[in-house]
């Protein structure tokens, strides 16, 4: 009785240790993309036996993080254990080098027996050869031993001597072709030991048992079923970055911008007709709760010179804001050129709790390549306004301006923009919704059809000295006529020099309805032209400093 309780206790113990193992291959079905990282969602059918089974799943990104995974599936099963592994393969002979060798050796070999063919062809003839030769050496004619005639003897032995001739000269040109065919029949069975001796090698060496991601699912099921299982995890060699395209077609309509998703993943595998969601979440940052620490509050010693602090902070003001009307007239000048392509009506963007999700209607194939690929997320139309900026020291054009509103709404990352106008391109910017205002400004680019003409006066333009300073008054008049064929409104900027030292003082004559901003020394005019309409705008400004000192008017 015992011995039969301990053999039911050993066969049930094998029975439960050797649970069926089924290996699926189980592809990516869905990625929620984050700005860094990737969850990947994959799924697999399988056929579960009645009882406890291993499910597992292969086909995985080799940099996932096993604390990320998780696992489920549809059917009547029962889960019971979710484990994570590198499986290393039994090494195996490299099979492709085996049997590209075992097609060379037989090629070879099929070549010495063609050669073979061709020396027993030489062989024969060389027999025949020697038959003939010997035949005429026993002739009775040739030795001399019969009774002809002189003349039948002197034609025999011309006859010989042709005959034995060619005999022996062909018999020279076969040995000599079956040498030649015996160097390369030996050359060749040297090449097929070399190639045994390799293959032999090669049959011995194991391929490099490169580890393989798996994912071990223990289930439980009453009866056999077909089910599916499932399983997500983060990988972090993964993510997507914001750019747009800006289009506008005409001063009268709104403009038309197009937001896009630069997809890149090395993950270790392609993504293959994947359904895509774009998260601007980012699993990588810390979910610690921040603290604050006590605020000590102390005195600090120092010592500066006022007056130099105070001049140096009010000439580096001035000085970046100089630098802003050139940085602005710079990138007017830009013009990259990008292509770009969408499929925004397949997008929709949804606000989750902390981030916004953009889920993808289409499918799309992301290859395991470090690059990005483009993936529309959504198009909008937004509210716009046009006017044109004028900046005539800088560069005598006029700038269609879009200020776009309600840009708000798109939920936009920082990136770069493509600008379109008229289906053309005209230039890149760059959008930090960060540092945006209530509306954005694009520059759509020159529009010629307006002249500008920024002239010094030269009678009003003068030099003098007074006492112990002089005096240079400047003049200039600004020339807008509207060449087009509607009404257009029009920013014009100009400045007057802003003094660093107290002993220069600039003196403002003339602004003409401008106004002054008396921080950076910079006019602005706003003014509306009617149809074929010209504006004149006159500035004069008067500077006094010592006249011993040299002026920088830069």
């Amino acid at each position: 009785m015992n011995r039969l309780l301990f053999t039911l206790l050993l066969l049930t113990g094998m029975q439960l240790h050797a649970q069926k193992q089924i290996v699926v291959d189980a592809p990516v079905e869905k990625a929620t993309v984050f700005l860094t990282g990737a969850q990947l969602f994959h799924q697999a059918s399988v056929n579960l036996p009645k009882g406890q089974s291993e499910v597992i799943l292969q086909g995985l990104s080799m940099s996932l993080d096993p604390n990320s995974i998780q696992g489920g599936g549809k059917g009547e099963f029962t889960i019971l254990d979710i484990q994570y592994r590198l499986f290393y393969p039994e090494p195996k002979p490299n099979a492709v080098v085996l049997t590209e060798t075992d097609k060379k050796i037989k090629s070879i070999n099929d070549s010495i027996v063609e050669l073979d063919f061709d020396l027993r062809t030489f062989y024969n003839r060389r027999e025949v050869l020697n038959v003939q030769k010997q035949m005429l050496l026993n002739n009775t004619l040739y030795k001399g031993t019969g009774s002809d005639s002189l003349v039948l003897i002197q034609q025999s032995v011309e006859y010989y001597d042709k005959k034995l001739n060619d005999i022996y000269v062909e018999l020279l040109q076969v040995e000599k072709k079956e040498y030649q065919l015996n160097l390369k029949r030996a050359a060749m069975v040297a090449r097929v030991y070399e190639l045994q001796n390799y293959r032999n090698q090669q049959a011995a060496l194991e391929q490099p048992n490169n580890p393989i991601p798996q994912i071990i699912m223990s289930v439980q099921a009453d009866y056999a079923l077909s089910a599916t299982v499932e399983a997500n995890y983060i990988t972090y060699n993964a993510g997507w970055y914001a750019t747009y395209d800006i289009r506008a077609t005409d001063i009268a309509k709104p403009v038309d911008i197009a937001y896009k998703a630069n997809v890149w993943q090395n993950s270790g595998i392609d993504w293959k007709d994947v359904k895509l969601t774009c998260s601007t979440g980012n699993p990588m940052i810390g979910n610690n709760l921040p603290e604050i620490t006590t605020w000590y509050l102390g005195y600090y010693d120092y010592y500066y010179n006022r007056d130099e602090v105070k001049t140096t902070t009010l000439g580096s003001v001035a000085q970046e804001d100089m630098d802003d009307v050139q940085e602005l007239s710079k990138k007017y000048l830009e013009a990259p050129a990008v292509d770009a392509g969408y499929a925004s009506n397949y997008t929709t963007p949804v606000q989750t709790i902390a981030n916004v999700e953009f889920d993808i209607q289409l499918k799309y194939s992301i290859p395991n390549d470090g690059k990005g690929h483009i993936v529309a997320l959504q198009t909008k139309q937004l509210p716009t306004t046009y006017n044109y900026l004028i900046v005539p020291k800088v560069e005598q054009s006029a700038f269609l301006i879009a200020r776009i509103t309600d840009w708000e709404s798109l939920n936009l990352l920082p990136g770069n923009a493509n600008i379109y106008f008229n289906n053309t391109y005209v230039g890149k910017t760059n959008i930090n919704p960060l540092a945006l205002a209530d509306t954005l400004s694009l520059s759509l680019g020159r529009d010629r059809s307006i002249e500008v003409k920024r002239t010094q006066l030269a009678d009003k333009s003068t030099e003098r000295i007074l006492a112990t300073n002089a005096k240079k008054t400047m003049a200039f008049e600004i020339e807008i006529r509207n060449g087009k064929a509607i009404p257009i409104e029009v920013i014009i900027k100009d400045h007057i020099p802003v003094s660093q030292k107290e002993s220069i003082k600039v003196e403002l004559f003339e602004k003409d309805g401008g106004e002054l901003d008396e921080l950076t020394g910079i006019i602005t005019w706003r003014e509306k032209l009617k149809t074929k309409e010209k504006k004149d705008i006159n500035l004069e400004f008067e500077i006094t400093y010592p006249k011993n000192e040299p002026l920088s008017l830069n």
